[in-house]
């Protein structure tokens, strides 16, 4: 069974976008209101994901399990972060 790239990568991004952010905070302004680090936070994924659109890494097709484990990447590297 294959799958497209499209939803394991937004989740993947997801969870190490948000490791990262979790982690180090200061990387990405370091003085400003919770509003604005999150609207920090969604943008950024709306870059990658848009880079990866324009790309055509998105369409691509992989085995299930690679895409499970795509996901499982973002999920445990955002819990190692935090």
């Amino acid at each position: 069974m294959y799958w497209k790239l499209r939803i394991p990568l937004i989740l993947g991004i997801i969870g190490v976008i948000s490791g990262i952010i979790q982690k180090i905070p200061n990387l990405f302004l370091v003085n400003t209101s919770s509003f604005i680090r999150s609207a920090v936070f969604i943008g950024l994924i709306g870059i990658i994901f848009t880079i990866l659109e324009k790309t055509d890494v998105n369409e691509k097709k992989v085995h299930f399990t690679i895409g499970v484990g795509i996901i499982l990447f973002g999920i445990i590297f955002d819990y190692l972060m935090a």
